[in-house]
């Protein structure tokens, strides 16, 4: 990753953006996209991540990596055989894994939002608030809502894809049951069940919140808002309760790669909007996200 934890770059960086003088050799000291556009300095990307993980569950739970701009595969080693103990002077027993390729895309999430002249004047406005909270948020909804139903066509593959997504592990007959979460919960094999987690929608989760097992109580801790120890997230991105419809997705999500490039960039369109006495301002982001291990994560299908 480029690295701009320079104070001068910053200084220079905002100088920039606000349409003020500024030093071109120090700017471009870290090579931009373009001479109209520049990268986020590192303190202000770690704010801008910040406020994506505040729209992008999978910032939390999801394996996050940056990748450079030159690689366009990546492989990873599914796991193969096991490990056991061997007397000395045994042979060691040989595990054959085949290495998965995947190409690595560079998606595009961009937003443009405008500020007035006067505001940006103001001795009090702090842009770069404005900016990561604005742009921050917008795109961690975007990625999130890319990572759950992405057709992979100008967007990643989405959990939810039928051949690159998580696998069908529970087709539900009718009304989801206390039985069909239980059966979701054991159909996942005991290595990725260990860091598993639930995700769902708002609408199913409450439902689920209703569900009773055999004694009476209620399989929703209130507690700690988990089913059977393991944590529930929720999306606005999940199916609705309905027919054919992936109401539950359960598993390890850290096999789900998000893969950042070229960091966040940030265009100012200062005399654009000239007329209108307002500064626009482009933002852009590059990624791609891949379930490398379809069978870490098994999805809950309400039969149609």
């Amino acid at each position: 990753m480029k690295k701009t934890a320079n104070s001068y770059y910053t200084q220079e960086f905002w100088n920039f953006q606000k349409g003020n003088a500024y030093n071109q050799a120090m700017l471009h000291s870290i090579p931009q996209p373009d001479e109209s556009a520049a990268i986020l300095p590192d303190e202000t990307l770690a704010k801008f991540r910040a406020e994506q993980a505040k729209m992008n569950i999978f910032r939390n739970i999801a394996t996050v990596m940056y990748i450079g701009s030159a690689e366009k595969r990546i492989k990873t080693l599914p796991p193969a055989g096991i490990a056991d103990f061997v007397p000395e002077s045994w042979a060691i027993l040989e595990n054959i894994a085949s290495v998965t390729p995947f190409n690595i895309e560079s998606y595009k999430i961009a937003k443009l939002t405008k500020m007035s002249n006067e505001t940006l004047r103001d001795s009090g406005f702090d842009l770069e608030a404005a900016l990561v909270t604005d742009f921050g948020r917008a795109f961690g909804l975007v990625e999130e809502r890319g990572i759950i139903n992405g057709t992979g066509v100008n967007q990643p593959y989405g959990l939810l894809h039928d051949t690159e997504g998580a696998e069908v592990g529970v087709t539900a007959t009718g009304t989801l049951t206390f039985d069909h979460v239980h059966q979701l919960f054991f159909n996942l094999a005991a290595e990725y069940r260990r860091s598993a987690c639930w995700l769902m929608s708002n609408e199913t989760a409450l439902f689920v919140r209703t569900l009773k097992d055999s004694t009476g109580g209620y399989i929703w801790n209130d507690f700690d808002n988990s089913i059977f120890g393991k944590p529930v997230y929720t999306s606005p991105y999940m199916p609705p309760i309905g027919a054919g419809n992936i109401l539950i997705l359960f598993g390890d999500f850290s096999f789900l790669w998000l893969m950042e490039r070229a960091g966040i960039i940030i265009k100012p369109l200062i005399e654009r909007y000239a007329v209108d006495n307002m500064v626009g301002y482009i933002a852009t982001e590059f990624i791609d996200a891949r379930l490398v291990e379809r069978e870490a994560v098994k999805g809950l299908v309400i039969a149609e």
